[in-house]
């Protein structure tokens, strides 16, 4: 791993004089030197930069290492974000929304692979007013920088819990994010993406709230998840984190794949956009396609995904409660795309492995699809139909309840009414 060398220390994200090592509790450990905190705590630190669906740069800011590949962040930072990337000299990696707390205004992300090194997290009876503070972030996505201030006080609600760490400075325009250390290194809050100009520019967020992060964050998930789309259509983060939480949850905004065509060697991009849905059902570009909450498929009228839509079975390519080798039978027709294929396909369930979406790992089942397929040059066609064997593997993700990838290749018949098959789908993201 790369380490970052510290800009001058001159120019602090925080303008504060000095504290020196003597003003922390003995108790509490030896207290470093600014040089050796920075080259110690850095590597745990990160850029985060959210983009829209075309690619375009919303926002940056800092994000936190906190566990194995885990990081967290400002919610602030992904509002209407299509994607996020977390980097760092020329390495980056692409981060999913794992852990939505909007109200408090911090969110986990997951990043596969992350090699980082891993913040401690400051134990919150380790907060002392006065006690020295470093801050270390990338303001507006440039190279990390080191700021030095001091605890100017600790708000509490009327329960005593803790609500926001009060900084005695206002920090540096465009370090939302950034991790505020204690002299030992430990993480004792990070910085509202909304800190620069605003009336709370001086509070920061308890990193107490971390270990509670997925206790309210599955909270959050799953009440947002029970919402019809149009419920949460207002704007702001908060429905811009909502609709990322959703997505993960089974009720996204957009689904978006890409089709390889191996024959050609051509790619197409396809998207499923929501329709406005109930309780009982999820409805796909104008009724293209409709599936259940549970990813079961209720019908498919349009065929844009090549094979993966043309000649999907009835109910989709997966079944409830998959085990390994369990095994079916499927015998249908289907006369999508202008044409009419008959299906006799065994599938049987194969082994479990890992499939990376959108930066973020999954486990995947496969499932191998083994059989024949008779083609009719159009649906009404009673004459000129050909055989020809078939072949599809489904990688399907039991937490995504969907397809993640999925391949089909199939060849038959001769002459003008002969056919050839060589497909790949992938999904790409869920927003």
């Amino acid at each position: 791993m790369k380490y970052l060398s510290s800009p001058a220390l001159a120019a602090l994200a925080i303008a504060l004089p000095i504290l020196t090592a003597h003003a922390q509790d003995s108790r509490s450990g030896a207290a470093l030197p600014p040089d050796a905190l920075f080259a110690r705590v850095s590597p745990s630190v990160w850029v985060v930069q959210a983009s829209d669906a075309q690619g375009k740069v919303l926002a940056t800011g800092s994000a936190v290492a906190t566990g194995a590949g885990t990081a967290v962040t400002s919610c602030q930072l992904l509002a209407k974000a299509g994607s996020v990337t977390l980097k760092r000299d020329n390495v980056s990696y692409g981060a999913a929304l794992a852990l939505p707390d909007v109200e408090r205004d911090l969110c986990q992300l997951r990043i596969a692979n992350l090699p980082a090194a891993v913040a401690e997290v400051a134990p919150a009876n380790a907060l002392q007013v006065g006690m020295p503070l470093y801050v270390i972030g990338a303001p507006r996505g440039r190279e990390l920088t080191l700021g030095i201030g001091m605890l100017g006080g600790i708000r509490r609600n009327a329960a005593g819990e803790l609500e926001a760490l009060q900084l005695t400075a206002a920090a540096e325009s465009g370090l939302g994010g950034a991790g505020v250390f204690d002299a030992q290194g430990r993480l004792v809050g990070l910085l509202p993406a909304s800190a620069a100009g605003t009336a709370v520019a001086n509070l920061a967020m308890p990193a107490s709230w971390i270990a509670q992060l997925p206790e309210r964050g599955k909270r959050a998930i799953e009440r947002l998840a029970s919402l019809p789309a149009t419920a949460s259509g207002n704007s702001g983060t908060a429905a811009t984190v909502a609709s990322q939480a959703t997505a993960m949850a089974g009720r996204p905004s957009v689904i978006e794949y890409q089709l390889h065509d191996r024959l050609t060697n051509t790619y197409r991009k396809v998207v499923y956009r929501i329709d406005p849905s109930t309780d009982e059902q999820i409805s796909f570009n104008n009724g293209g396609w409709v599936e259940k909450p549970s990813g079961e498929v209720v019908s498919v009228t349009s065929a844009i995904a090549g094979e993966f839509d043309s000649v999907m079975p009835p109910g989709g390519w997966t079944k409830e409660n998959l085990k390994e080798e369990a095994a079916w039978r499927a015998r249908y027709s289907s006369t999508l795309g202008g044409s009419r294929s008959n299906m006799d396909l065994n599938a049987t369930v194969m082994e479990d492995t890992a499939l990376t979406v959108g930066g973020r790992e999954f486990k995947v089942v496969r499932i191998e699809y083994r059989g024949y397929t008779q083609r009719f040059p159009n649906a009404g066609s009673v004459f000129g139909n050909q055989y020809g064997r078939y072949v599809a593997n489904v990688w399907f993700s039991p937490e995504l309840r969907r397809v993640v990838r999925f391949e089909a290749e199939t060849r038959g018949g001769a002459g003008s009414v002969a056919f050839q098959v060589r497909e790949t789908l992938e999904l790409v993201s869920i927003r």
